[in-house]
This record gives structure tokens, sequence and C-alpha cells, in this order.
């Protein structure tokens, strides 16, 4: 039986089935519905715990060896096993199905796999687990819906939620969620009556970007030149991964062909801002790179990164290095060549 993720714990209140099956690419979610899950069979008298990783080399008779073996610790046990790969192979498949179909009643199965493709999903053991039981997919959280799942978990910690500092969190984490939840976890120790010093924090934000991937982001759609170069050269001599510059100049330059297209169709510029859900401090810099570079320009400059990243990987020459640092420069409004 499948369910969405916010259905489970109605589901737990219910009664607990004897299969749980989780899986999905994002951990982070797949991490908080196990605990849920275990959290409701302690409370049932699932006091033992013991936990698999499996491959496609595991050798399944330990499952089964320890299922017919008596606790020594609780009448109730929890079996977790965590698929480190969806390929679990053709003993690997039997035996699971096996398992599904055999556990007994003082048994609770907890399963838990990463992302898994169409033809996983199809496979018989898959299917056993989702017949016995309950199957839960955890999708990635697209980046519209980022801030909204930060202010969700905001209010599950006690925190008062406030937009700009979800906004701050969401943007500063670039989308990695275990990021994002470690900030949060931050501002629930910072905090703990649950009122956040809003300005504080987002001053804080704001010193520890300076010197980052945001902080010459945001020079750059300043049109300071001079403190993109700075905060270049500080990047290339900490040796910063050429990738993450890419990715979150993808990010932000495929963010702003958008706006610039809805501008173009006669929206107000505030009324874009709060749709895309721009961070207060960042307007005016999103607001003057609008201003700056046209529909056409920003796309030349989403082409040339798109080889920057294949000579990355080796598909085409150019110096990654000095071509990024040359968009940069052009996103900061100093004309430079783009090839």
């Amino acid at each position: 039986m499948n369910i969405k993720p916010e259905q489970l714990p109605n589901n737990l209140q219910n009664r607990l089935e004897p299969v749980y099956f989780i899986f999905g690419s994002e951990i982070l979610l797949v991490e908080q519905s196990l605990t849920t899950i275990k959290d409701a069979a302690k409370k049932q008298g699932f006091n033992d715990r013991i936990r698999f990783d499996i491959d496609g080399n595991f050798s399944w008779d330990i499952i089964f060896s320890t299922i017919s073996s008596p606790s020594l610790f609780a009448e109730k046990r929890i079996i977790e096993c965590h698929l480190t790969t969806g390929k679990i192979g053709v003993k690997g498949s039997k035996a699971l199905t096996e398992l599904t179909d055999s556990i007994p009643d003082d048994v609770l199965l907890i399963v838990s796999s990463g992302k898994l493709d169409k033809a996983q999903q199809k496979s018989k053991w898959f299917k056993a687990l989702d017949k016995k039981g309950v199957t839960i997919q955890h999708w990635e959280v697209q980046s519209e819906h980022l801030v909204g799942w930060v202010h969700n978990q905001m209010t599950q910690l006690g925190l008062k939620p406030n937009n700009e500092v979800a906004n701050a969190i969401a943007y500063c984490t670039e989308g990695n969620l275990l990021a994002s939840m470690q900030e949060i976890q931050k501002l629930q120790i910072a905090y703990p009556d649950g009122h956040i010093d809003v300005d504080d924090y987002l001053n804080q934000i704001d010193q520890q970007s300076h010197y980052t991937v945001f902080g010459v982001i945001d020079a750059a759609l300043k049109g300071d030149s001079k403190k993109v170069n700075k905060i270049f050269s500080s990047l290339v001599d900490d040796a910063t991964p050429p990738v993450i510059l890419i990715s979150s100049l993808y990010r932000e330059i495929k963010a702003l062909i958008v706006m610039s297209i809805e501008l173009k169709q006669n929206q107000q510029i505030d009324v874009i801002l709060h749709n895309h859900r721009v961070w207060q401090k960042r307007k005016p810099l999103i607001t003057n790179a609008l201003k700056v570079h046209s529909y056409q320009q920003l796309q030349k400059l989403l082409l040339s990164l798109g080889r920057i990243d294949r000579s990355l990987k080796g598909m085409d020459n150019l110096n990654v290095y000095d071509e990024l640092r040359s968009i940069l420069i052009t996103l900061s409004g100093k004309i430079q060549w783009i090839r």
C-alpha cells in the first residue's frame, strides 16, 4: 500500500503494519520517516532493533537466523534493512520476497533505500514489500517549494517562522536539505524561546557570505567588479570546486532569465520579486541585474556557462576558472568577450 509521507502519522495511529518501505533521493526526508516509524513502534513495545546494511553481496541467511533466534532483550523486535543500492541481485530479490512473506508477528520489518528507477519499482521484491505493508516514496523538494519546507521545519522545532529567515536559509543552502536542517537546528539552539532576532540573524548570514560563492555572485549582481575579482581570487586560492560555482551561477542566471521574461510581459518588478521569493536583502541586487542585462544577454551567459560545464567534464577545452571569472565580470556589468 502506497501512501504519501504526510499521511504516515495518521497511518501509525491506527495500527502498525508488518512492513514499512521508505525510499527516495532525499536522505533527510527518508530518515525523518524512519524515525517517525521507530518512535511509534517503540511505544508499542518494539524495544529491540537490529540494522543491516545490504548490498548485492549480502548474506541474507544472517537475517533469517536473527529472526529465528529469540531476542535476549525484548519480545518485539525491529529488523531494519538499508539497501545501499536497489540492485540487490537475484538471490537478494528472492530472499527479500521470502522474508516479507514470512515475517512473524513479533517482528517489524523496516526497509529503506535511496532513489529507485522505474525498473526497480517493478521488481518482484518491490511489489512484495508494497503488498505486505506500507510504501512511502520521498521526492526531491523542488526549489519553488524549498522556502515552504524550511518554514514547516522551523514550526516543527518550535521556532516562530519568518519568511525572510526561511528565504535566507533556502538561498544559502541551495536546496541541500541536510544543510538547511542544520541551519534551522542552530537557530533552535540560539533562540530557545523560538523568537528569532531577525535583523541579527540576517546580518550574520550576510557577513558569512562575503567570501563565499554566494558573496561573489551577489557582488556581481551589485555591479562591483573589483569585489568580484577579490572574492573570486580568494575562492580559487581556497580550491573551491568549479562545479559549485557553475551550479550556483546556473541557478541564479536561470532565475534571472525567467524574471526577465516576466518583465517583458509588463509584470511589476515588486510582484515578480515577491513571486520568486527573493530575500529582502537581495531585492536591490536582482533589480539592478535585471536593469543592466537584457533577456538575450542572460541567455548568452547561460550558454557560455554550459560550455564551461562541458570543459569541466572534458568535452571542451576552455580554461574553467578563467571563463568563470569572465562570466562573473560580465554579470557585474563590465563588458567581457563571452564565447
